[in-house]
């Protein structure tokens, strides 16, 4: 053989080699979810947050804040994957339910730049009522996660499959939803037995357990702010035990948790938003404290970690909703983005 082609053909595998290990497959993956392990927060980008993300973001943008995240500390997002008409609409989803390439292509964008900042992603489904409800949802539901989990079965830029953002909310724990998570989880397993799975629960892990419980529970901290800052940690404690009472000795997660900062005197909502806030939101200062709060409780208890609800505020007209941020609009940090910065850096540690 010439010299030439003994070159050309070295050349070539370094380059699989190269691709092979940007398309995540040479990531190691994560099976057992120890204490602290999971460092991070809740992701949507800023300007185009909800069915915004997928069918609106340039990539660039998960560049960035995959780099800004990082520079937190994170070492996971949870993030969203959306099913429903306004994908179809958009050219993401067919109606049988399977994903387009472009959609696809959108999914390996993001696990990408997540992962060249030493991300990884739990993805979350987001099936939308309607597709929930329909006659064929089963057919369709599970061509989705074919498509997502049996594609990504080995890949480690993947933390968890999330099947559902709390669905055991009154308006969500329909009939409908109560047959996706009974099937889901016996048919993910199948797909995938090298990824946990997890739900995100608001509190009612009672309800989850009539469908069936995953690898990882997970649940939403959203007490009162009053009693979390009056508590303190101790209030975590008591929680973990209600959840670990069902899960038994499985992982624990808090998935969410957070403080709208809308009442803040300097960075809240401007004047003529203030008579929409309702009790919850306050300053950045109590934000801050309610993070020391939940990261002590974390570490106290022995969870799994914690994801902050969320890396941005928000530019909504809801001010209940727009200011669970770490980052203000502006880009600046609050001082909860600091809090939890300090914490993960301690946990990094151990």
């Amino acid at each position: 053989m010439k010299m030439a082609n003994r070159i050309g053909i070295g050349l070539a595998l370094l380059l699989l080699m190269a691709l092979a290990a940007c398309t995540g497959s040479r990531v190691e993956l994560i099976r057992q979810i120890t204490p602290l392990s999971v460092r991070g927060v809740n992701y949507m980008p800023r300007q185009t947050p909800w069915g915004g993300m997928w069918t609106q973001t340039p990539p660039e943008v998960w560049e960035k804040d995959m780099a800004l995240a990082a520079s937190l500390g994170c070492n996971t997002i949870r993030t969203f994957l959306h099913f429903g008409a306004n994908l179809e609409r958009a050219g993401l989803v067919n109606p049988d339910g399977t994903l387009t390439p472009a959609y696809r292509a959108k999914i390996e964008q993001l696990l990408a730049a997540a992962w060249r900042h030493g991300i990884r992603v739990i993805v979350c489904f987001e099936f939308s009522p309607e597709w929930l409800a329909a006659p064929d949802a089963a057919a369709r539901w599970q061509r989705a996660l074919t498509d997502v989990v049996g594609v990504h079965r080995s890949d480690g830029r993947v933390l968890l499959w999330d099947l559902m953002n709390e669905p055991e909310d009154d308006a969500k724990w329909t009939a409908a939803t109560r047959a996706y998570l009974h099937a889901a989880l016996p048919f993910i397993k199948g797909l995938d037995p090298n990824h946990p799975t997890t739900v995100g629960l608001t509190w009612r892990v009672d309800r989850l357990a009539e469908v069936g419980l995953p690898d990882v529970m997970q649940y939403h901290e959203y007490a009162p702010k009053q009693t979390l800052l009056a508590e303190g940690a101790r209030r975590l404690l008591v929680t973990f035990g209600n959840q670990r009472k069902v899960g038994g000795a499985r992982p624990l997660l808090v998935g969410e948790f957070g403080m709208s900062t809308a009442r803040d005197s300097e960075h809240g909502v401007a004047p003529e938003l203030r008579p929409k806030m309702g009790a919850a939101p306050g300053t950045e200062a109590e934000q801050a404290r309610l993070y020391e709060v939940v990261l002590a409780g974390a570490a106290q208890g022995q969870a799994a970690g914690v994801l902050a609800w969320c890396l941005y505020d928000y530019p909504i007209k809801n001010p209940n909703e727009s200011h669970f941020g770490l980052v203000r609009g502006d880009g600046s940090l609050k001082p909860a983005a600091l809090v939890l910065r300090q914490a993960f850096t301690r946990w990094s540690k151990q």
